[in-house]
């Protein structure tokens, strides 16, 4: 029979969001207790030898009194249905004297929590008794673990036919998404240990990062900005006593963070053109297998290109404006509006200078913009709405000019045109 274990890493608990609204900080917070509670019912409904956490489980020193109470609760659940937990320590949880592991009562049987660098073998036993495999599992002792800690399990030996798992919090080499180089290694460092899965942590992007042995970042448990952004959860893996494994990722967490961008905006005229566009899109994501029946959402749209609309959505104020209605229409927790480039349909850059009408009024509009002189003949004798001041009066009508080069331009190719 294979090893079989649940593999998850970076909970992160009790990290401050960066969430838009107070409500919605306390909403993301919230669901990273809520992701870990669904992480031990996945143990628990896969009947799991062990569940192994390779590091940052905290987020910081300081946690808050209500997870110094329920962690060991939701962990005890775990160890009392026969399912071995195994903890290591990370950069943001290192196994310093005094930090939050010393203030949890963790379960007495059937738990491990492993602080020291050098790496400590943890028989996985069935109920029967019998050895389901090993883990051979290293943490970090300190917050900025500068040594090659996987490096270390080549000198572990391991009697044969028997599932190796190694269970560290490391930056291997090559890995998407690097994060700092505490507990660098490469993979060659992996494959000349005896393990035949390696259940690592530390890059919050869920890959891949070796094929012999099969080695995975199963991404964070929770995400918590804009940056990681997509479906969190962990992984359910079988190793074989030959290293053969199979791997299969769980959908956890009920609240995710996705980037829907809009760089196709070329016939889009009005707002409800871009709320359909994104309507549809947010329809594939919540189609999507990894999508819970529940979801809960924050979304950032990203708006690009060129665009008959650039008028309209241009400034904070559209931004705002195209958020809540988006926010209203598809449900969701929140929706944050970016512009990244958002250009006029016409590149006014090409008229400038040209010897025709447009170019001239081009020219007049640039010049009225820094030369008073220019400004003053532009200005009529009565404008309504213009203070008297003249100072006032002229950055009065400076504002007026912004964007009327766009104007000018597109009613008199327009009018070329026709």
């Amino acid at each position: 029979m294979p090893l079989t274990l649940v593999h998850a890493a970076d909970c992160h608990l009790d990290a401050p969001s960066r969430s838009l609204e107070k409500e919605v900080r306390a909403r993301v917070e919230e669901s990273a207790r809520r992701a870990f509670d669904a992480l031990v019912d996945l143990a628990l409904q896969r009947r799991a030898d062990c569940l192994v956490l390779a590091g940052d489980l905290f987020d910081r020193d300081l946690l808050r009194i209500p997870t110094e109470v329920w962690l060991p609760e939701v962990l005890g659940r775990a160890t009392a249905a026969g399912v071995t937990v195994i903890v290591v320590t990370g950069n943001h949880d290192p196994g310093v004297p005094g930090g939050p592991a010393d203030r949890i009562g963790w379960p007495a049987t059937r738990f491990h929590l492993v602080r020291s660098g050098e790496p400590k073998r943890i028989d996985v036993h069935r109920g029967d008794g019998s050895l389901a495999g090993v883990v051979l599992a290293a943490g970090h002792a300190t917050a900025r673990e500068r040594e090659n800690l996987a490096a270390r399990f080549a000198d572990v030996a391991v009697e044969p036919g028997v599932p190796v798992v190694g269970l560290l919090h490391a930056q291997v080499q090559g890995a998407v998404g690097e994060h700092d180089r505490y507990a660098p290694c490469t993979p060659a460092d992996l494959a000349a240990s005896p393990c035949g899965y390696w259940a690592l942590g530390h890059v919050h992007l869920r890959q891949q990062v070796a094929t012999a042995p099969v080695s995975w970042y199963p991404g964070c448990l929770q995400g918590r900005h804009f940056g990681e952004s997509g479906a969190k959860g962990a992984l359910y893996v079988e190793v074989e006593a030959d290293g053969t494994c199979a791997v299969s990722f769980h959908a956890l967490a009920p609240v995710r963070w996705e980037v829907v961008a809009l760089d196709d905006l070329g016939d889009v005229r009005n707002a409800t053109e871009i709320v359909e566009q994104v309507t549809a899109r947010f329809a594939d994501l919540e189609t999507t297998p990894s999508a819970l029946p529940d979801q809960q959402w924050l979304l950032r749209v990203v708006v690009s290109g060129r665009t008959p609309y650039f008028a309209e959505l241009r400034g904070a104020e559209a931004a705002d404006d195209l958020a809540v209605m988006l926010r209203e229409r598809l449900g969701v927790l929140a929706v944050d509006v970016r512009d990244q480039g958002v250009l006029p349909p016409i590149d006014v850059e090409e008229y400038v200078g040209a010897p025709h009408v447009l170019g001239t009024a081009l020219a007049m509009i640039r010049r009225a913009r820094s030369d008073d002189a220019a400004l003053a003949e532009l200005l009529p004798a009565q404008l309504a709405g213009a203070p008297t001041d003249p100072v006032e009066r002229a950055a009065y009508v400076r504002a007026l000019l912004d964007g009327l080069e766009l104007e000018v331009a597109s009613a008199l190719l327009e009018e070329g045109a026709q």
